[in-house]
């Protein structure tokens, strides 16, 4: 779950509960802020970087969407010079490309989806992190007076600490295993994907046929 997951921690975690765990919250809280400012870098240049592979995808789609009307036209061009051969040829690698241009726009959706979902808990955390900040002589007088005893934080990092208040091994097992039994449901598991190929591949002969036929109607209904 990566950056996703560790966003969603900062900002839904207890920040009293935390405070309640700090040995010196004058000096920790700053630290804590400091840190969820780090943070908030690291998340900027994610969203960037997935900025990015978006692009590329989106690129990548129309080239394929450009190929695949460019084997179109041969087709028609062999369909029309009587070369039926041909034809088929330039159908099938136009089927090629139809299938690559499907997958490519599955994961072209799936990365728009992880950008929006990772822009709006970045924004999320720069709320989180300016309430801290306005909150933070306050807290500091709150957690002074309300704290009886030590208790250390050891070597954890904010997201650590963080971590602790929201999750468990249990929790993440559990996630785990729901991404497993989601991907096959949805047939998105190495398994279904294999038989989905097998099965493909078995329609390609009389699919290429399908698609002459096809195109000879169409220039038909044309003339």
């Amino acid at each position: 779950m990566g950056i996703l997951h560790r966003l969603s921690t900062l900002i839904k975690s207890n920040l009293n509960s935390t405070l309640d765990k700090m040995s010196d919250p004058g000096k920790q809280i700053d630290q804590l802020v400091v840190e969820m400012e780090e943070t908030q870098k690291k998340a900027r240049v994610e969203v960037q970087a997935t900025l990015a592979v978006e692009k590329r995808q989106r690129q990548r789609c129309e080239a394929l969407l450009k190929s695949a009307r460019e084997w179109e036209e041969r087709a028609t061009r062999a369909v029309q010079a009587g070369d039926d051969g041909l034809a088929k040829e330039a159908l099938k690698r136009k089927a090629d490309v139809d299938a690559e241009l499907k997958e490519a726009a599955v994961a072209l959706e799936d990365q728009r989806a992880h950008v929006d979902e990772l822009t709006a808990a970045l924004k999320a955390l720069d709320a989180r992190v300016k309430e801290v900040k306005l909150r933070k002589g306050t807290i500091k007088a709150q957690a002074r007076a309300q704290k009886s005893r030590e208790s250390g934080t050891g070597s954890h990092s904010a997201f650590e600490r963080f971590e602790q208040l929201s999750t468990g091994i249990d929790v993440k097992e559990a996630e785990v295993a729901l991404d497993d039994e989601l991907a096959a449901a949805r047939h998105e598991d190495a398994a279904s994907r294999d038989v989905e190929k097998r099965l493909d591949e078995l329609g390609k002969s009389s699919d290429l046929d399908d698609r002459l036929a096809a195109l000879k109607a169409k220039l038909e209904k044309k003339d």
